[in-house]
């Protein structure tokens, strides 16, 4: 699957710019090997859940609280979602630690922290595997039990 398929799948279902990549808001990122959305922003609102993405499962969809770097206000509708098409992969580290991970559907979802500037983001790889972070704590093993 190239970038764009993957953004058009994870990211833009959902997002109030427009349901794919011809929306007229999409910007790439800047962001290495790395595909997304600079201009997504998560559309769909649960009383109870708060902002989340469509495009993603339980346990990785939520936007939570994410300070902005340009406005610094909290913003509940943004998060960075990461797509690793191919044989792209990320590096986890102790900068960019996997928390969560979920095998489903041919693609590992990980949600990594990043503690030096307390950044969260959800990195989607294509064809990735749980041994690619093994001290990520194996969501497959609870999934049924996330609302």
């Amino acid at each position: 699957m190239d970038a764009v398929a993957m953004i058009e799948k994870f990211v833009c279902p959902g997002c109030v710019c427009g349901m794919d990549t011809k929306c007229g808001k999409y910007e790439g990122l800047d962001y290495g090997d790395a595909a997304g959305c600079k201009n997504h922003v998560v559309g769909t609102f649960g009383m109870a859940t708060g902002s989340f993405a469509l495009g993603l499962p339980k346990g990785f969809n939520r936007a939570g609280h994410m300070p902005m770097p340009k406005n610094a206000t909290d913003k509940h509708n943004r998060m960075w979602i990461l797509c690793w098409p191919g044989e792209k992969r990320p590096e986890f580290d102790n900068f960019n630690v996997p928390v969560w991970a979920l095998e489903m559907d041919g693609f590992l979802f990980v949600r990594t922290y990043r503690p030096r500037i307390n950044e969260t983001c959800v990195e989607v790889i294509e064809g990735g595997k749980l041994d690619l972070v093994p001290q990520a704590i194996n969501v497959g093993e609870f999934h049924d039990q996330i609302d």
